[in-house]
C-alpha cells in the first residue's frame, strides 16, 4: 500500500470509529479469507493478507457500508462505497 492508499485506509478507519464500528485487521489469516463485516456486532474483519491487497481500500468501506446500511445489495453497497471513498 502506498503513502495516500495508507491515509485513506487511515480517514476510513477513522470514520468507522466515529460511527460506532470497530475496523479489526487480522495479520495471520489465510490470503484466501475475504473481509467481512457483521452489521449486528458494527464490527469489519480486514484481512491484512488478502490476495487482493490492491482492493483492500474498496473493501474496508465497502463492509463499512455494509455496517452502516444494513444492506446486502451488491450494487447499492458498490455506490455507497464510492461515494464514500470520494468523501474522503
Amino acid at each position: 500500500m502506498d503513502k495516500k492508499e495508507k491515509t485513506l485506509v487511515a480517514k476510513l478507519e477513522e470514520y468507522a470509529e466515529e460511527n460506532g464500528i470497530s475496523c479489526v485487521w487480522l495479520d495471520d489469516a489465510n490470503p484466501k479469507y475475504i473481509p467481512v463485516s457483521f452489521p449486528e456486532d458494527r464490527a469489519v474483519f480486514m484481512n491484512s493478507n488478502w490476495e487482493y491487497q490492491e482492493l483492500n481500500l474498496f473493501a474496508l468501506a465497502y463492509e463499512i457500508e455494509c455496517v452502516l446500511h444494513k444492506s446486502s445489495s451488491v450494487k447499492e453497497l458498490n455506490a455507497y462505497a464510492e461515494e464514500l471513498i470520494q468523501a474522503i
